[in-house]
């Protein structure tokens, strides 16, 4: 992934921006997945549920005046501005509105989303939920949760997608690789209960529809792993945009200048794109190798933007 480009071309820009995505990443995640969540507002959510959450359609400002949202900057340094609102005492249902790849999340308990400008449009968010609205389940449970979370997101148009530099691998043959490396998982397959309860916790899946990245991750309590006594269970789903996703690809100057000229960030990616490919063909000829089958159906996404 991006620390083979990190590491091929030397990025230090790359890595800081990657560590202060896992940072504010690893904070959201833990007030997330805490037994006892983080304070709400209030408890009172018939207002706004279902909540819908748009792309390009509202500001900052906006969205934080219709859903209530808490505002700050946990990054002191930053000019970004954090918008977050949580439902714990009772989770809400979330439509994530994409045309005909609208989908549903249920047992929502936060949404957090930031803007460089209160004025800018929002293209992504990031959306935490449980399993169930109860605070513990079984784990055959949590694993057909999950199985029918992916099934209505490939209905509704979602595609598995593979980082540019990683392998492409489907089923136990990503499994496997997961065991290992840090990689996406592949939502396609079906789990058997002794492959879920041997998963990492923060184990990861993503895919892709139309321009929008999303990355699901799930995180589990270590302490309740017995097989025969339930288990907690949280998820978080990440949604960018396909700049938002391949900005830690780019050198922080070529983001400013495509700022201005988005054009230019277009006609940068097909050379990222294929220093990535490379590493992805170098680690898949080393697999080949060990008689490890490589999925060559499987096609890196087009871009949706066009300028």
């Amino acid at each position: 992934m991006i620390w083979g480009f990190v590491k091929e071309k030397g990025g230090m820009q790359v890595l800081r921006y990657w560590l202060r995505q896992c940072l504010l990443l690893g904070v959201l995640v833990l007030i997330a997945c805490s037994n006892q969540y983080a304070p709400s507002n209030n408890g009172n959510n018939n207002h706004i549920n279902p909540l819908t959450l748009y792309f390009n359609k509202e500001t900052g400002a906006q969205f934080a005046a219709r859903i209530q949202a808490n505002i700050d900057n946990p990054l002191p340094t930053s000019t970004t501005t954090f918008y977050n609102q949580h439902w714990d005492k009772n989770p809400i249902d979330v439509v994530i509105e994409h045309g005909p790849n609208s989908i549903t999340l249920h047992h929502v308990i936060g949404v957090q989303t930031s803007v460089a400008n209160s004025n800018d449009l929002i293209t992504g968010y990031s959306v935490y939920a449980g399993l169930s609205n109860d605070s513990t389940m079984s784990h055959d449970q949590a694993r057909l949760a999950m199985l029918a979370i992916f099934k209505d997101l490939k209905q509704a148009g979602w595609q598995r997608y593979i980082s540019l530099s990683d392998p492409r691998l489907n089923d136990k043959d990503a499994l496997a690789y997961a065991s290992k490396e840090f990689y996406e998982l592949d939502p396609n397959y079906v789990y058997s209960l002794d492959e879920w309860m041997q998963l990492k916790d923060g184990s990861r899946w993503m895919l892709q529809a139309n321009g929008i990245y999303l990355s699901i991750t799930v995180r589990r309590d270590q302490t309740k792993m017995d097989q025969q006594q339930p288990g907690a269970y949280y998820v978080s789903y990440k949604f960018q945009s396909e700049k938002e996703y391949y900005a830690p690809y780019f050198k922080d100057d070529d983001l400013k200048k495509s700022a201005i000229n988005a054009a230019r960030w277009v006609s940068l990616y097909p050379g990222i794109k294929k220093q990535m490919n490379q590493i992805r063909a170098k680690t898949e000829a080393e697999l080949k190798a060990q008689g490890i089958t490589i999925d060559e159906s499987y096609q890196d996404p087009a871009l949706v933007s066009k300028n």
